[in-house]
């Protein structure tokens, strides 16, 4: 209990500045006896459809001859039109602002759905080979249906599922183009080119006034692209790290400079932290493997890293 709380609301009821109602549940808030569940409600829900989602998977795959592809692919097929058809007669009419859920389960059969989907497709591919050698292209039918639903839905989870899955349709291409092999310049230049367009569409959608919420989302991805690629030619072993290095550093400037003038945490730290790892290439560049002498530089500036991370969070909030 608080009672300097408690003691606020009474004065504040006895003034008549809140009313007996509300003069109620604030008491109740304050002796702590209306404890919000939510954050337990929502963490059981997403927990629910991971386990649903695979005990599917468990099922199909223990009893894949006996119940037969077909009859697995519609029934998956039926069940992901099931949760899709709930969600659009429960849904909120559309907007380009913002749309609450109209309740708290809304999300998770929102991606429920999206999730069974994508698993009847697989599930199809694998039996069926319909795209065959360009199996991969089925993570960009599933990025692209994922990224309609977001914006159909106004919902961020699935719009940072959809930008995961468009990635990892680039990564599994250049893979099965080079026959498995590790192609890392592709890797890097793919890696650079989506994470520039994702936030192109972050700036887009903060500019033409539309899904702006969607911002958050669109930049942070882009820029975990954009910066793990910088970082991995900074790190990699050829001879043209420094220029790669060169571009971290500049980026991640920029990054960290803009996340703070705007008040954006995550934005400031990702810069931070990327510019602490390609630092590290040029503290381990001069001394021998076996040297301690960066690995105590490393961790001293790794402390300075976090400090920093922490006071300009804490600056920020105050501001």
């Amino acid at each position: 209990m608080n009672p300097d709380v408690v003691g606020a609301v009474a004065r504040l009821r006895a003034a008549n500045v809140l009313s007996g109602e509300q003069a109620a549940l604030f008491d109740r808030v304050a002796r702590r006896l209306l404890v919000s569940l939510r954050f337990e409600i929502l963490a059981l829900l997403y927990v629910g459809v991971l386990l649903l989602t695979s005990g599917v998977g468990f099922l199909v795959k223990e009893h894949h001859q006996e119940i037969g592809p077909w009859a697995i692919a519609v029934a998956i097929g039926f069940a992901a039109a099931g949760c899709l058809f709930w969600v659009g007669r429960t849904a909120a009419p559309g907007s380009w602002g913002e749309v609450p859920s109209p309740n708290v389960a809304f999300d998770y059969v929102l991606l429920l759905g999206l999730l069974l989907f994508a698993s009847d497709l697989a599930y199809i591919e694998v039996q069926f080979t319909l795209l065959g050698a360009n199996w991969a292209h089925h993570l960009l039918v599933v990025g692209l249906v994922y990224v309609a639903a977001a914006y159909l839905w106004d919902s961020r989870t699935i719009l940072g599922l959809a930008l995961t899955t468009l990635a990892a349709w680039r990564g599994v291409s250049i893979s099965l183009a080079s026959a498995w092999k590790s192609q890392p310049d592709d890797l890097r230049e793919n890696a650079l080119i989506l994470g520039v367009a994702y936030v192109a569409a972050a700036a887009l959608s903060v500019w033409l006034g539309r899904k702006t919420h969607f911002e958050a989302v669109f930049a942070n991805a882009g820029l975990l692209l954009v910066l793990g690629a910088l970082v991995s030619g900074a790190l990699d072993d050829e001879t043209e790290w420094a220029i790669w290095l060169a571009g971290l550093l500049v980026v991640a400037g920029i990054v960290t400079w803009h996340g703070f003038r705007l008040d954006r945490s995550l934005y400031f730290a990702q810069g931070v932290v990327a510019t602490y790892i390609g630092l590290l290439r040029l503290l381990f560049e001069p001394f021998h493997t076996d040297s301690g002498i960066p690995l105590f530089l490393a961790a001293l500036l790794g402390i300075g890293v976090l400090f920093v991370i922490f006071a300009a969070h804490k600056r920020m909030q105050d501001r």
